[in-house]
């Protein structure tokens, strides 16, 4: 029993060493598909560490004080959190950020997966988490920017918190894209970046709006497309179209246009919500639900009182 014990001993380090050749591969393989995307400047070439020291004093200050409205709730003022950044900071971050980025894209290079050293890929994912660190300051830093933008296009169909994402989604990519050697600070190049989203998402959304409202009064069935193998034919589902539509004409027209709106008729597919129809005639969403109902239960009278023969009629062929 004794030396079965000194030779299970003995054995038991290589399947750990497997584990660690095993987690060292799938690492490096991770590295190889990741994209490193940076802006690239001439002075990447030098080995020279630039501002390190303003960038660790700018990364130290991370938790300062808010300045922000109190008018926000806490969760919004914690993302302002950060104190604005000088030039020489702002410079100093981007250029760091990018620095760290070059040179782990450059380190990716000396990744063998048949002789993987480890302490490469350690090396690389410390400039990728630095980098990364960077980012994140660089994004609270500039949070202000971002809600100062968006407070101006809240609507009554635009919450506040929607656009607040599309900004923060558009300030992410604004600061992988800026380059700090072109002269001019971030807030220039972000703001007209998320104006310009954030106007555009609105006009979208304004623009579908009326084109739905303008289908919903001017509704009509759409012709069914006869599918391969279906037993209905094109003047079954015309027939169907004309038995219903003559139901739905029965109703007044802010009932028709709520059946129209919650349950998709139309060209345009989509339900719509009571809080979306309040908004629209200007009535509170318990009135909403009133008048549905109330649609709904005119249209399954008169289908009771319609005779069984018309939609027989209606599915012949």
């Amino acid at each position: 029993m004794a030396a079965l014990t000194v030779i299970t001993n003995h054995k038991s380090p290589i399947p750990r060493q497997q584990d660690h050749r095993e987690s060292d591969r799938l690492r490096a393989m991770n590295l190889l598909r990741l994209e490193i995307d940076f802006i690239p400047n001439r002075e990447f070439r030098a080995e020279d560490t630039f501002c390190d020291e303003l960038v660790t004093s700018t990364l130290d200050t991370d938790s300062g004080p808010s300045q922000v409205g109190v008018d926000l709730p806490a969760h919004l003022k914690r993302m302002c959190n950060c104190d604005l950044l000088t030039p020489d900071q702002e410079r100093a971050l981007f250029r760091e950020m990018n620095l760290l980025k070059y040179r782990a894209n450059l380190m990716r290079t000396r990744i063998d997966l048949d002789q993987i050293e480890a302490t490469v890929l350690d090396t690389l994912e410390s400039l990728l988490a630095q980098s990364q660190q960077i980012r994140d300051h660089l994004i609270k830093a500039n949070m202000r920017l971002v809600m100062s933008i968006v407070k101006k296009f809240v609507t009554p169909q635009h919450s506040f918190d929607d656009l607040l994402s599309e900004g923060v989604l558009t300030l992410m990519k604004a600061v992988e894209k800026f380059d700090f050697d072109r002269g001019f600070r971030f807030s220039t190049y972000a703001y007209r970046s998320i104006m310009r989203h954030v106007y555009r998402t609105v006009s979208l959304a304004q623009v579908e709006e009326a084109t739905f409202t303008r289908g919903a009064e001017e509704w009509a069935f759409e012709a069914g497309k006869t599918q391969s193998g279906s037993s209905m034919s094109e003047q079954v589902w015309s027939n169907l179209r004309v038995l219903m539509t003559t139901l739905l004409d029965q109703l007044d027209r802010r009932e028709r246009f709520i059946i129209r709106s919650r349950y998709a008729l139309g060209s345009h597919r989509k339900v719509r919500t009571f809080q979306y129809l309040a908004d629209k005639l200007g009535v509170s969403k318990e009135r909403v639900r009133q008048l549905e109902s109330r649609a709904v239960s005119k249209l399954q009278t008169l289908a009771a009182e319609s005779a069984n023969d018309d939609f027989w009629a209606a599915a012949m062929v």
